[in-house]
């Protein structure tokens, strides 16, 4: 039986946010981890085409889906109207990867004719393997990724507000965009606010004391696919008990994370944190269940990949 989730795992942000025991970066400290990052991150981003094809200012909408219809159709009913009459910025591709959840919740999705491709898998293949396939196949410039626990809870656009500050500042690689009072944790490293051209203020989150956290992550991000592509791809392993060290939320966080956060930083866009995660529910299966090996490796199981005719940007 799962424990209950901490208090703090329930709440959101407060303004202003409550920093706690994070790590104050000074300017100072910021500018070295910039000079010693941007020179490799604008040679990364100059080869980008070369390095993983992609549609120039292309959106790519991942939402990864395992055996939870309730919460993911909690997550569309925030998302299709915010999209349709709220964000201005419209140039998306939209790509459910679902986990093994049965014909109920791919009918539920096929009839929104919202996603212009379902990734839908035989078996729970865990985050990582579902992830690493979505990615590839993912046309755009960015990728922002939503698990289906999520709910988006914000009243104004935000996306070209990313978009600008992935523009300005080539060292940010990802912009975390979940809200939640979590920023007081001690191995957060949190630098002075910055700004882009067009005035949008940020916070840049820089790698925690032992490299694997404060950067890459899960849950909801907007991130450059060529930086996720420049590192590599997300590692493999077995679907295992979250009470083991090698899970997949470990493997996808903490040990790609060391690996991602090496090149680049994380931005925290001040006031513009869209996505509430209210943990009111079991975790999802697709970061720690025991699963076969034989399950592990399947490599071609997808029960259906439906693409919308002519779909085009």
């Amino acid at each position: 039986m799962e424990e209950p989730k901490p208090t703090w795992a329930r709440e959101v942000q407060t303004e202003p946010p409550n920093f706690g025991q994070a790590q104050r970066v000074s300017s100072l400290a910021l500018w070295w981890e910039v000079a010693r990052r941007r020179p490799r991150c604008e040679a990364i981003l100059a080869q980008g085409q070369a390095l993983c094809p992609f549609v120039p200012g292309l959106v790519s909408l991942v939402v990864l889906s395992c055996r939870r219809l309730p919460q993911l159709q909690r997550l569309c009913d925030s998302l299709i109207p915010f999209l349709g009459s709220v964000e201005t910025f419209s140039k998306f591709e939209r790509i459910l990867v679902d986990n093994g959840s049965g014909q109920e919740l791919l009918a539920y999705a096929k009839s929104l004719n919202f996603f212009h491709r379902i990734m839908a898998h035989q078996t729970n293949r865990g985050m990582l393997d579902a992830l690493r396939g979505a990615f590839t196949v993912c046309r755009g410039e960015y990728i922002l990724l939503l698990e289906e626990d999520f709910v988006l809870q914000y009243d104004r656009p935000f996306l070209r507000a990313c978009l600008d500050v992935l523009t300005d500042y080539p060292e940010i690689g990802i912009i975390r965009l979940k809200n939640q009072n979590n920023w007081w944790k001690p191995h957060r490293r949190i630098a002075p606010l910055r700004s882009t051209r067009s005035g949008v203020p940020f916070w840049t989150w820089l790698p925690s004391a032992d490299g694997t956290l404060n950067v890459w992550s899960a849950g909801s991000v907007l991130f450059r696919k060529v930086s996720y592509v420049s590192t590599g791809p997300l590692p493999e392993g077995p679907n295992v008990s979250r009470e083991t060290i090698s899970h997949q939320g470990y493997l996808y966080e903490c040990s790609y994370g060391r690996r991602y956060n090496r090149t680049w930083l994380a931005a925290k866009l001040k006031q513009c944190y869209p996505f509430v995660q209210p943990n009111d529910h079991a975790d999802s299966p697709g970061w720690g269940q025991e699963t076969t090996p034989q399950n592990h490796r399947e490599n071609a199981t997808e029960a259906q990949k439906m693409q919308a005719p002519g779909f085009g940007v």
